[in-house]
């Protein structure tokens, strides 16, 4: 290909991943566009003549492997019933099919890690200019209704349900610690000052979002962050003094902050009934228990095979109506956990593709001390155990897009230790 050409394209996709994880964040009804502009660009470069590589080339088939998940949902279609909800679940979740595929015909030059850190910072950016306007819309409303709940929870977050943009925050707030205890990287006092910020600034909101799954995803990120801190400088006793102010400001998080530690109490609540719960009064941690019940129930009926790709919903609609779980069935909820979820549609096969797309790159990732994409992994797999994560456009294509670039970055580095090398 003429060089000219090639580097054309090579721009064009640079910025549609900069474009795409800046308006993740922000506007997600965007992020199709710039998937669907990726894939134009890599179909007129001609990148789909690689694909016979993808077939003798290790890196390239571990890179695609993680289509796998994407194509058993295909084989779900043959055994279901409902083929019009089969489809559209399959639209949704085509970004695990294509993310892969691209990647996984990309050469190494194509995402060196000035590109990559570039891709990170946008998301950093979106994540920065979401917050502004969370903040602005919540001061506008408390200005003018002078109730403080509109700084909590979905009052706070109503274009981006809270899971989601908690993940997305707990990400930013990984890649902002990893990257200042870097001893490789430089920063001016101004620079790593405004870093400290946006790390603060990102954990606060995930607190205001008071999303359980969120906070928990928060202690988990910041006890890896001090882990790596004590790897990489040596310094045992400023990690543990370090894990010791987060204590401090995570309880004092919780005492200040009474709509987020209400919802903690009301899940202690529910954890210590024997009973069912009231169908009248379901809020969150009821409602998953409802759900987890009944998925169980459906998978208990078909264990091996599932029920097929797309006659989940019916299934736990159905199981709602012979349980008489009237407000599960109204507000036609999913399982709550994509494992379960998963383990319904497409069986024992789908759910152990499931699993092992998280544990082999995490121990790949621990392998090559790449503490980011370890980080990631742990984080979207805690989550996915109370939120059907790979249902819906907002989980898809964050873990679509950014497995897919971390995977393919990790496999670049040597198996040699990187915090030997800082």
């Amino acid at each position: 290909m003429n060089p000219t050409r090639k580097k054309i394209h090579g721009q064009i996709f640079l910025w549609c991943c900069l474009a795409f994880a800046l308006f993740l964040p922000i506007y997600g009804k965007l992020v199709p566009v710039f998937i669907l502009l990726l894939v134009l660009n890599w179909l007129i470069e001609g990148r789909f003549m690689k694909i016979p590589l993808i077939f003798r080339e290790k890196p390239r088939l571990h890179v695609f492997s993680f289509a796998a998940f994407y194509l058993i949902y295909i084989v779900g279609m043959f055994y279901s019933a409902n083929t019009g909800f089969g489809f559209f679940d399959l639209e949704v979740k085509l970004a695990l099919f294509v993310f892969p595929l691209v990647f996984a015909t990309l050469e190494k030059e194509d995402v060196n890690p000035k590109m990559f850190s570039a891709i990170f910072f946008a998301f950093i950016a979106g994540c920065f200019i979401s917050s502004l306007i969370l903040f602005f819309i919540a001061i506008k409303d408390y200005v003018r209704d002078g109730d403080p709940v509109v700084f909590y929870y979905t009052h706070f977050s109503r274009f981006i349900h809270t899971s989601y943009l908690s993940m997305y925050f707990n990400l930013a707030i990984a890649f902002i610690g990893y990257t200042l205890i870097r001893k490789d990287l430089e920063f001016s006092p101004g620079k790593r000052i405004f870093l400290l910020f946006l790390f603060f600034l990102f954990s606060l909101e995930v607190f205001l979002l008071s999303s359980k799954a969120g906070i928990f995803s928060l202690v988990i990120v910041i006890i890896l962050v001090v882990v790596y801190f004590m790897m990489v400088h040596r310094k045992i006793g400023q990690g543990f003094l370090i894990l010791l102010l987060a204590g401090m400001v995570f309880y004092a998080c919780f005492r200040f902050l009474p709509v987020t530690s209400g919802r903690f109490q009301s899940t202690e609540k529910v954890l210590s009934q024997k009973e069912g719960t009231d169908n009248d009064k379901m809020e969150g941690n009821n409602e998953r228990m409802v759900v987890w019940k009944a998925a169980v129930k459906v998978i208990l009926k078909n264990p091996v095979l599932g029920v097929g790709t797309g006659d989940v919903k019916d299934e736990l609609m159905a199981e709602y109506q012979r349980e008489n779980k009237q407000v599960a069935l109204s507000m036609h909820l999913n399982s709550h956990d994509q494992y379960l979820q998963t383990w319904i549609a497409t069986g024992l096969a789908g759910f152990l593709i499931l699993v092992l797309m998280l544990v082999l790159p995490a121990w790949q990732a621990l392998r090559k001390r790449d503490f980011l994409y370890f980080t990631f992994l742990i984080v979207f797999a805690f989550n996915m155990l109370v939120e059907s994560m790979l249902e819906v456009q907002a989980g898809v294509v964050y873990y679509a897009f950014f497995n897919a670039l971390l995977f393919y970055q990790m496999i670049g580095q040597p198996l040699s230790n990187k915090i030997a090398k800082t």
